[in-house]
This record gives structure tokens, sequence and C-alpha cells, in this order.
């Protein structure tokens, strides 16, 4: 009988690929940045975004999420220059997004806060602290390890933050370390090795005028 001739039933198609895996780095995440804008409390408004790249890979649970040299740009919460203003002079940064693998994420961070003084007990107290600072952040990226190196680098960070305080103006200059830290959860799309490094290559282009 013909009906018993009829065409079997076509096969299932393929399952498409799955989504890219997303991650979601916790609150609470040490984010590192290096300024690529150097940021002067004589020059710079308040309102005025600045670029950096991150210094630091994030992490979760052992797996890099996303490299460093990945762009992040912020912006100037709140500049008050000695000379313009009656007291000490303020800079105050916060970032406001990351970019990785070409899409841009919004990220919520505490406010970076940096104010200038004359005072050498002050300065002095400064440097401590980078270099506290330094040593936790320098442990955490090296698992312990790293905590000397943390160290000399929050203390160099402190010593440059003593110079530039000495006329009660600030100054950061690009390539300097600045540490944020995540105040709400961010979920991306994990980056491709090959495309970070590509995109290091490319980073320095960036810091051109």
């Amino acid at each position: 009988m013909t009906h018993q001739d009829a065409a079997p039933a076509p096969p299932p198609a393929p399952a498409p690929p799955p989504p890219p895996q997303k991650v979601t780095i916790p609150a609470g995440t040490t984010l590192a940045i290096r300024l690529v804008d150097g940021i002067d409390s004589e020059r710079n408004q308040p309102g005025e975004t600045f670029k950096a790249t991150l210094n630091s890979p994030l992490s979760v649970e052992g797996d890099v999420v996303i490299p460093a040299g990945y762009d992040v740009e912020g912006h100037l919460v709140d500049v008050k220059s000695a000379g313009k203003f009656a007291g000490k002079s303020v800079v105050v940064l916060q970032l406001d997004r990351i970019s990785v693998g070409g899409k841009s994420y919004a990220i919520q961070t505490d406010e970076y806060k940096r104010e200038g003084s004359s005072r050498g007990k002050n300065t002095a107290e400064k440097v401590g602290a980078g270099a506290a600072i330094g040593a936790i952040i320098g442990g955490i990226a090296g698992g312990g390890k790293g905590a000397g190196i943390g160290a000399a680098a929050g203390g160099g960070l402190g010593g440059g933050v003593q110079a530039a305080t000495k006329g009660q103006q600030i100054k950061l200059p690009s390539e300097t370390v600045v540490n944020f830290t995540l105040q709400s959860p961010l979920t991306v799309i994990p980056a491709q090795g090959s495309d970070s490094r590509r995109h290091r290559m490319e980073t320095p282009s960036d810091n051109q005028q």
C-alpha cells in the first residue's frame, strides 16, 4: 500500500552551540587599575572621564575571568585644587565600565579619595598605608607570594604621593596603579586568551593624545 512508502520523518535539527558561559565576579572583589590618563588636581575638573587598564587579572575560584590589560573607564567624582579653594587639594575617582571581548559592562565601585597635605606626619601615614594596602593586594594576587612585591609597589605609590602633596597639589601620573572594590556583582562573558594578547599589544596606542 502506498501509505507505507511515506518518507521517513526528517532527522532532528542539530542543537545550536551553547551560548558562552557567563561568570559573575562577586561584590567585594578588588580591581587594581593602571591609569592611562594622568590626573592633576590643578588641571582636571569634576565630571571628567579618565581611561585606565586592568592591572591585575580578575579571577573567580582560581579561574581568570578577565585578564590584565583590558580597558577601564571612570570619572572624577570631585576635584579641588588648593590653589583655587580654601583648604586641601582633593581628588575622588570612581570606575564606571570595563570593556571585555568587544562588550562594555557597567561596574559599580567604591570611591578612591586622595587628599593633599603639606604636613609631613600625614604624608608619612599615607606612605605606610600605601605599603600596607599594597601588601594586602599583593598577597591576594599572588596567593601570599606576591606580598613583598605588593608592599614595594604600594610603598612606591605612597612615595609618589608624598612628593606630589608637598605643594598641596595631587598628581596621579599615567601608569599609576589605583585599587577599587566592586560594590555590586559583575556578570561577564569571560575573555579569550588570544583576544587578551591582541588587546594588550594594542593598548599603548590608547595613550596617544
